[in-house]
């Protein structure tokens, strides 16, 4: 059994181009809260603003999660 983490996204018919604070907190086990801080600190993938949301654009962030493995 592999520790891989599981994109929300696996799925071939989805093609996602964002993920939302929650989807960032499931894949990295981490809570709620912990997403938010890091989405508003980091400088290592992108994040957009949209309206009162966060999205963070999926290329970004999985090109970050895949250096930091």
């Amino acid at each position: 059994q592999t520790n891989a983490v599981k994109s929300p996204t696996d799925s071939p018919a989805t093609t996602k181009l964002v993920y939302t604070v929650e989807e960032i907190a499931r894949m990295l086990a981490i809570s709620l809260r912990s997403a938010y801080n890091l989405c508003n600190s980091t400088t290592e993938f992108r994040v957009l603003r949209v309206g009162g949301s966060i999205r963070v654009p999926k290329d970004s962030f999985d090109a970050w999660l895949n250096r930091a493995a």
